[in-house]
């Protein structure tokens, strides 16, 4: 496979780990007071040559978003503070960014990832992209934080301090089970698709807070995403002793009050029979996991139960009722676990069917990695086996020799899993541009650290710098961040001389993103940064896709009531789309008693549509005018160029009886009659109805909301929606 090529950005990093990749392709990079996002050009259907692979040019759109500056009202004017509650970050720091991650998919517009990104003022905010592409602040986590410890922290400074956010982490998305028994056609709830999704945050205080994050059901305003406190928990050690200081002196008293908590990781979620989590009180799932937080310099790992209530207790603006329950996990925390200092960051690593967890933590110019049962990490078992303890040397070559090793900063740590080995591989660089990876399955490879797939990329970056600047082989090459998606893995390099004062302007500065495969085990065949795979586009397809909506339409009669919860309207255009495009059998009966329900109800004629049904791909003929006229016509669609009658001959176009020529909407089936009203798909480019776009309060743009909350991908390619 070629080795990707990289790509050069006019900036600086700001802080270690400052890379994220989404699951949608967007990569983001912190530069001081802006974000970076480079979004992946897709392939046109034309067939054109694919520009979304590394080695191509122009292979991203870049996007620059400033995140420094706040309204009023966001972050209100903070007066100077007293000794015991100081904050030099949001006193008088620039606010530049400090951290950065994408949401797992599904939280944001259309299901996209949201970017959540902390600045040096301890505001934790996150973005999601608007209108044409311009990126914008929705929320901030801290603004929902300070009410609720308003109602219990009488001091004013101390308040602040608990609102202010030091680390954050993502958890995985916790899924509820679908409906295995569910009706024909039934699709299952977003709970089920995308999952819950949680937030790990620890604030100035060392309070370990598991927040619920959803976006709010009102559209518009910043107030688009709400957040609910799930459990918090005391990160706090009255007796703690780092061993280099005399306990219970005024200096180990004074350092103890200075330690803060910068590192947080959220492990894997472990579900549990709902027999044994009460299954008969409206429980649909209970799962538990791990956040392990850097305590200073010491980790502590707090095991996280989280229950899913559905039934009658859910909650009216949450969906599923949510509770936790956090407490420190005993088992995982012993002397021999923090029998040396550790700098961070913090990463889980887990492979599908192992019956051991891992825990990666940076350290003084070495990688320990923590290895446990699953029955410890359940909290359930503590006779299932210790903590295994292993130590990496960071240093060139083996790394066994000890003044050979890297003293710098670990700056980048992520895993990988690789489907087709059942792997988990670990990504590690430093500052000093020491890299290693290692694989897991059960227990870590028993070899030193492996030189990743990305360094050769890193060595031909700095061995151009260094012949360009004429530095005799002198140049250095500083890692700063690292992330992964679909197979591949990005590194973020900047270069410098190594015998002399490195001085630049802002003009001058250079962060290079070189990738690679994250597996040694990588397929031979060209990896595209989009993770796109080949479309399907052919009739049959297409048509069974479509068939998923109509299906859903169609059979949603209540034979108890005879009644449908859709409009006249879109139930006609449903059932018209299945009798002139379907081949479906069931489908077609259906359509079939869908308009004889339809001409019993509204007391009209569909003589030709119900004959249709039973000889499929004829064409269904526009009403004539005078059947179109007056308030009882809540059936047939109108030309609102000429106010003549629709036909039906094709799901993806429509034509009016005087030609004017319209597009179907993908999942109303309705024409598209006015421009502005359309949302795409981003890989596949089909057009449908945007129910933002529609007037507010109108049946009709109520309904296209309930159909898009249900199908919120692409019917056909499963693609998200462009903004």
């Amino acid at each position: 496979m070629p080795n990707p090529a990289a790509v050069e950005l006019q900036l600086s990093p700001s802080c270690y780990s400052c890379l994220s990749w989404s699951e949608d392709g967007e990569l983001a990079m912190a530069a001081g007071e802006y974000v970076q996002i480079l979004t992946p050009r897709i392939a046109t259907q034309e067939g054109k040559e694919n520009p979304s692979l590394p080695g191509k040019t122009n292979a991203w759109h870049v996007t620059r978003i400033r995140v420094n500056l706040f309204a009023n009202k966001e972050w209100p004017t903070i007066f100077p503070q007293k000794n015991e509650h100081f904050s030099i970050g949001p006193e008088q720091s620039l606010s530049t960014v400090v951290g950065l991650s994408w949401s797992p998919p599904g939280l944001a517009r259309y299901r996209r990832c949201a970017l959540a990104v902390l600045t040096s003022n301890l505001l934790l905010s996150l973005y999601e992209a608007g209108a044409k592409g311009k990126w914008k602040r929705v929320a901030i986590v801290n603004v929902a934080l300070k009410p609720h410890f308003q109602a219990f922290v009488k001091d004013a400074g101390l308040c602040l301090r608990k609102a202010y956010i030091r680390s954050f982490a993502w958890a995985p998305p916790l899924k509820v089970s679908g409906d295995v028994e569910g009706a024909a056609y039934s699709v299952p709830g977003a709970e089920a698709r995308w999952g819950v999704q949680v937030l790990s945050v620890t604030n100035d205080d060392n309070d370990l807070m598991c927040l619920r994050i959803q976006r709010a059901k009102g559209e518009g305003g910043v107030d688009g995403y709400s957040v609910k406190m799930l459990s918090m928990s005391s990160l706090h050690d009255a007796e703690a002793n780092d061993g280099l200081v005399q306990s219970g002196s005024l200096l180990s008293a004074a350092l103890r009050s200075r330690v803060r908590s910068l590192h947080t990781a959220v492990g894997p979620w472990v579900y549990r029979p709902l027999d044994q989590g009460g299954g008969d009180s409206g429980v649909c799932c209970s799962a538990t996991a791990n956040v392990a937080v850097l305590y200073g310099s010491k980790v502590k790992i707090f095991k996280l139960d989280v229950t899913l209530a559905g039934g009658d207790r859910k909650d009216p603006e949450w969906g599923y009722s949510s509770s936790a329950v956090s407490t420190e996990n005993a088992l995982l925390c012993s002397e021999q676990v923090n029998a040396c200092q550790y700098t961070g960051p913090l990463r889980w690593i887990h492979s599908n069917g192992s019956s051991r967890m891992h825990l990666a933590v940076g350290a003084m110019a070495k990688v320990v990695t923590l290895s446990f049962p699953s029955e410890a990490y359940l909290g359930t078992d503590a006779t299932s086996g210790g903590v295994q303890v292993r130590e990496w040397p960071l240093a060139e070559g083996t790394g066994e020799p000890s003044d050979s090793r890297s003293w710098e900063p670990i700056s980048g740590m992520i895993t990988s899993f690789d489907e087709s080995t059942q792997l988990s591989t670990l990504h590690i660089g430093s500052v000093g541009g020491i890299s290693g990876m290692t694989e897991f399955r059960d227990a870590p490879d028993e070899g030193p650290l492996h030189p990743p797939l990305w360094k050769n990329q890193l060595d031909d970056v700095r061995e151009r710098f260094d012949l360009d600047c004429d530095l005799g082989g002198l140049a250095i090459a500083r890692i700063w961040g690292l992330a992964s998606h679909r197979g591949l893995a990005a590194a973020a390099i900047t270069l410098h001389p190594g015998d002399m004062v490195d001085y630049r302007t802002t003009s001058g500065e250079r962060t290079s993103i070189v990738f690679s495969p994250a597996s040694l085990h990588s397929p031979n065949k060209e990896l595209s940064i989009s993770g796109q795979s080949p479309i399907d586009l052919s009739p049959e397809f297409l048509q069974a896709k479509r068939e998923t909506v109509l299906g859903y339409i169609l059979f949603s009669y209540d034979s108890d009531t005879n009644t449908y919860p859709w409009s006249h309207r879109l139930l006609y255009a449903a059932a018209c789309c299945t009798a002139v495009g379907s081949h479906n059998q069931e489908l077609i009966s259906q359509a079939k008693h869908t308009l004889e329900w339809l001409a019993a109800t509204a007391e009209v004629d569909l003589t030709e549509e119900i004959s249709t049904c039973s000889t499929p791909r004829r064409k269904i003929k526009a009403r004539p005018a005078e059947q179109l006229d007056g308030k009882e016509n809540t059936i047939y669609e109108i030309c609102t160029i000429c106010d003549a009658g629709i036909g039906w001959y094709s799901p993806l176009e429509a034509q009016c009886a005087s030609g004017h020529l319209f597009v179907r909407c993908g999942l109303t089936f309705m024409a598209i009659q006015e421009p502005g009203l359309s949302k795409f798909c981003s890989l596949c480019g089909a057009e449908y109805l945007s129910e933002d776009m529609l007037d507010e309060g109108s049946d009709f743009a109520d309904e296209c909301r309930k159909l898009a909350a249900v199908f919120d991908t692409c019917v056909y390619c499963q693609g998200k929606f462009l903004a």
